[in-house]
C-alpha cells in the first residue's frame, strides 16, 4: 500500500504544483507564534524536537485509528502529498529557463535565490547546480526515503526539520542551533541513499570517484559534509557516457534540463526498489 500511497501523492503534487505556494508555510509559522506568544519558546531548544515531533506523534496516532489498509490508503497519499514540495522542482527550473531564454533578469535572479535557498555546502562545492539537486532531495526524495521507512508519520517528521531552519529567523538562537543539527540527523542516511540514486541516474564511476575524494578528506562540520556528498555526487554524475565516451552538458540551460531528467530517471529507480521491496513482502 506504501508504493500505491507514494504514486497518488506523486500524481497530486505533479497536479496542483501551480498552486503551491512555499509562502503558506511562512504563513502558518507567523500563525503559530502569534497563538502562542511566547518569545521565549519560539528561541528555545525545546522548540524544534516538540515541533517536529508532536505532529508526528499525532498522525502516527491517527493511522492506528483507521482500521484497514484500504482505508489507510487515502490517509498515507493525502499526508504525503502535503509533506512533498511544496511546489515540484521542474516547473520553478522551467520557469528559470524561461526567464533566462526572455531575459528576464529580475525573475532569473529571483527564481536562483529561490532554487539556493535551505541547507548548503561549503562554498567550494556550492554551484547552482549543486543546489538543485539538494532542492530535489529536500522537496522530493527525503521525504520520500522517510514515508518508505516509517510511513506518514516519517514523512511529517522530515518534512517539518528539513523546514524548521529556513523559517527560524534567527540564524544563532539555541532554537536554529538544535533545528539544524536535528535536521541534519535525519538528512544523513536519506541524503546518501540520494546520491546513490543520481549516481544511477547518470554517470555511476564520476558519482563513486568523486565520493571517494570526499571521503578520503577529513571534514570538521560534519552537517555541513552531507550537503557537501549530495552536491558533489550528484553534480558528478551529469558526466555520461554514449558511445565512446562522456557528453558534458554544453550549456547552463541544457545541465537544467538534463537535472531534471536526472530526477526522473532517479525517482523512476527509488519506485522501482519499492515496488520490489512490496513484491518481496506479498511473496514472503
Amino acid at each position: 500500500m506504501k508504493l500505491l500511497a507514494m504514486l497518488l501523492a506523486l500524481a497530486a503534487e505533479r497536479l496542483f504544483s501551480p498552486y503551491r505556494d512555499s509562502a503558506h508555510s511562512r504563513q502558518t509559522w507567523a500563525f503559530l507564534q502569534k497563538l502562542l506568544p511566547a518569545p521565549g519558546f519560539w528561541q528555545s531548544s525545546l522548540m524544534p524536537p516538540l515541533l517536529v515531533g508532536l505532529p508526528a506523534l499525532a498522525v502516527l496516532l491517527i493511522q492506528r485509528t483507521i482500521d484497514g489498509e484500504l482505508l489507510r490508503l487515502p490517509f498515507k497519499a493525502l499526508v504525503l502529498f502535503l509533506c512533498l514540495g511544496p511546489r515540484d522542482l521542474a516547473d520553478d527550473v522551467q520557469k528559470l529557463r524561461a526567464a533566462r531564454a526572455a531575459g528576464d533578469s529580475a525573475t532569473v535572479t529571483r527564481l536562483s535565490g529561490v532554487l539556493q535557498m535551505g541547507p548548503e555546502p561549503d562554498a567550494d562545492h556550492r554551484s547552482l547546480l549543486g543546489a538543485l539537486f539538494i532542492q530535489s532531495h529536500e522537496r522530493l526524495f527525503g521525504t520520500l526515503w522517510w514515508f518508505f521507512a516509517a510511513g506518514p508519520a516519517g514523512a511529517v517528521l522530515y518534512r517539518l526539520a528539513s523546514r524548521l531552519p529556513v523559517l527560524i529567523a534567527d540564524a544563532k538562537s539555541p532554537a536554529a542551533n538544535v533545528a539544524g543539527l536535528l535536521h541534519a540527523v535525519l538528512a544523513w542516511v536519506p541524503v546518501r541513499l540520494t546520491s546513490v540514486l543520481y549516481g544511477l541516474a547518470g554517470s555511476m564511476d564520476d558519482a563513486l570517484a568523486h565520493w571517494q575524494q570526499l571521503r578520503r578528506s577529513i571534514h570538521p562540520n560534519w552537517q555541513r559534509q552531507t550537503w557537501n556528498v549530495l552536491a558533489t555526487v550528484a553534480c558528478a554524475a551529469l558526466d555520461w557516457e554514449d558511445g565512446g565516451g562522456p557528453v558534458v552538458a554544453s550549456s547552463l540551460d541544457a545541465a537544467l534540463g538534463e537535472v531534471l531528467r536526472m530526477q526522473q530517471r532517479a525517482l523512476l529507480i527509488l519506485l522501482a526498489l519499492a515496488a520490489l521491496f512490496t513484491a518481496g513482502i506479498w511473496i514472503a
